[in-house]
């Protein structure tokens, strides 16, 4: 069966590339030896530029290591929603702002940031590279493995498709993230978090954290703003009556207090996201 791994850009997905190159006995027990042929990174356009510098560097490791690595993408996510917004569509690959519910709660909006720009553009590309017949019926081909540790085993998914199976090397190792941090400051290697900017599930710790950098608060302020002004000029976002915040308390991004509550990225990516966003 042919490996391939979904590549975040993060910390597990990281340490997952390293313990490949170096062939680490506990990875090649878990995977009965078998490795990855080509890696391939999901690019929104509105990763931080750390993420991007970080998968630059990551890239020429795999390659020197002998393996393949691609970028896929479907554009430009902030892009694509402000210019949709704008002129009042409703088809828009939202990403999970936060809206008020009829009872006056707050709840995530479905996302469709993750499967559009992330998922879609990993398969297809997938399906091209090795040939996937439509409507396939035979046995699993393919082996897709993500940076999941053992800490998130929650967000594990079976894949619906009869090509390829899911599997989660770390996890069969019983590896956490903290696991993963210690083995990456072993190796004197500096991980960010993977996530695009504006991505409504960062803690306020994260989002504290990139308001420190005035280029990418920049981008996540405008980003929002574009949709509160597209909000009021249609009366609705995506089909949403109620305007859609980047942060739970329904504040405005540029005006929240940070050192308030609310519940870390990790933890909101729970029962969110599969494996393709946040490692």
């Amino acid at each position: 069966m042919t490996n391939f791994v979904s590549f975040g850009g993060g910390v597990q997905s990281t340490v997952l590339a390293l313990l490949v190159m170096e062939r680490h006995p506990e990875l090649m027990r878990a995977m009965g030896g078998g490795l990855p042929e080509v890696w391939l990174f999901a690019d929104t356009g509105d990763e931080p530029e750390e993420v991007y510098a970080h998968v630059a560097i990551m890239r020429e490791r795999i390659l020197d290591a002998g393996m393949d690595f691609h970028t896929v993408s479907a554009g430009h996510l902030s892009k694509h929603v402000i210019e949709r917004a704008g002129v009042g569509l409703k088809g828009i690959s939202m990403p999970p702002m936060f809206v008020a519910t009829k009872k006056g709660d707050t709840m995530p909006v479905r996302r469709g940031c993750t499967f559009d720009f992330k998922a879609k553009p990993l398969d297809k590309y997938i399906r091209k590279r090795f040939e996937v017949p439509r409507g396939y019926k035979g046995e699993p081909f393919l082996r897709q493995w993500y940076g999941i540790s053992a800490d998130e085993a929650q967000r594990m998914r079976e894949s619906q498709d009869k090509w390829r199976v899911f599997d989660y090397p770390l996890v069969r190792m019983g590896w956490t993230r903290d696991v993963c941090q210690r083995y990456l400051q072993g190796k004197g290697v500096d991980a960010p978090r993977s996530a695009c900017v504006f991505c409504p599930f960062h803690s306020n710790g994260e989002w504290s954290r990139l308001k420190g950098d005035e280029d990418e608060w920049d981008k996540i302020v405008a980003f929002e703003r574009a949709v509160h002004e597209a909000h009021e000029a249609h009366g609705a976002v995506a089909g949403l009556e109620t305007r859609p915040f980047l942060h739970r308390s329904r504040i405005p991004i540029d005006e929240v207090d940070f050192d308030g509550g609310q519940q870390s990225m990790w933890q909101s990516f729970d029962n969110e996201c599969a494996g393709v966003c946040g490692v």
